[in-house]
C-alpha cells in the first residue's frame, strides 16, 4: 500500500521553513527569541510593575507598525500612553487604541479584532495593579486559534503568566538595575533580565539582559 502511494507519503517529515517572526527592534531580545515574536501564535510578556513590561511592548509596537502596518492595543488595565507610543516610534495613525471597559470586554475586542485580519500586532494589556486577573481557562485557547486564523502575533502582558499552555512564547522580566544621570537627577532607563521560560524553540541560553531607554515625551 505505502509503495503505491510514492511520493504521496512523507513519513512524518516536518518542515524545515523558520516560523516567522516580528522583531521586537531590541537585538539582544531578537537573539534570545529566535527571531522575534511568533505570527499566528499567542505570546506573553509578565512582570512586576516598573520591571519594563511596558516599554518592552511599546518597542514591540513601533517595530510591527513602522513599515506601514497596523496594530491593535487593547487596553484593559487603562494604561496606553499615546504620548510615550509616539516617543517609541509607533505612528498613532496607525495604533487602534481599544480602551476596554473590564477583563472580559478586552478578550471579547481582542477575538473580533484577530477574527478582522489584517493587523500586524494584537496587544493584549492585562497588566492591572496586583495579581493577575482570573481567566476562564477557555478563554486561551479561543484566542490561539483566533491568532493562527488571522496570522497576527497575539502578545499578552500581565503581572505574570496567565495563559499556561496556550502561549507559544513566555517571557518574564525582571529589573537588574535603574539608570540615572544628570543634575538633578534623571531617569535614563533599566537593564532588565528577560527570561525564556517558554518557547518551543527554546535555544540553551533562555535569558537576555535587555537595555530599555527612557521614552522623552514633548514638553
Amino acid at each position: 500500500m505505502l509503495a503505491r502511494l510514492g511520493s504521496q507519503v512523507r513519513r512524518g517529515a516536518v518542515s524545515l521553513e523558520p516560523e516567522p517572526r516580528l522583531p521586537s527592534g531590541i537585538p539582544d531580545l531578537d537573539r534570545l527569541l529566535g527571531g522575534g515574536f511568533p505570527y499566528g501564535r499567542l505570546s506573553e510578556i509578565s512582570g512586576p510593575s516598573s520591571s519594563g513590561r511596558t516599554s518592552l511592548a511599546l518597542s514591540l509596537l513601533a517595530a510591527s507598525v513602522r513599515p506601514g502596518g497596523l496594530a491593535a492595543w487593547v487596553d484593559a488595565a487603562d494604561a496606553f500612553d499615546p504620548a510615550s507610543a509616539a516617543a517609541a516610534g509607533a505612528p498613532l495613525s496607525r495604533v487602534l487604541w481599544v480602551r476596554a471597559p473590564g477583563v472580559a470586554a478586552a478578550l471579547r475586542s481582542t477575538e473580533r479584532l484577530l477574527e478582522a485580519r489584517g493587523l500586524a500586532l494584537v496587544l493584549l494589556d492585562l497588566a492591572l495593579p496586583g495579581a493577575p486577573p482570573h481567566v476562564a481557562p477557555a478563554a486561551w485557547p479561543r484566542l490561539l486559534r483566533a491568532a493562527q486564523a488571522g496570522s497576527a502575533p497575539l502578545v499578552v502582558l500581565a503581572a505574570g503568566r496567565i495563559a499556561g499552555a496556550s502561549a507559544t512564547l513566555a517571557l518574564e522580566l525582571s529589573v537588574v538595575s535603574a539608570r540615572f544621570s544628570g543634575t538633578p537627577c534623571l531617569f535614563e532607563g533599566l537593564e532588565t533580565q528577560a527570561d525564556l521560560v517558554r518557547g518551543r524553540s527554546k535555544p540553551a541560553a533562555g535569558m537576555a539582559c535587555v537595555r530599555l531607554d527612557a521614552l522623552r515625551t514633548p514638553g
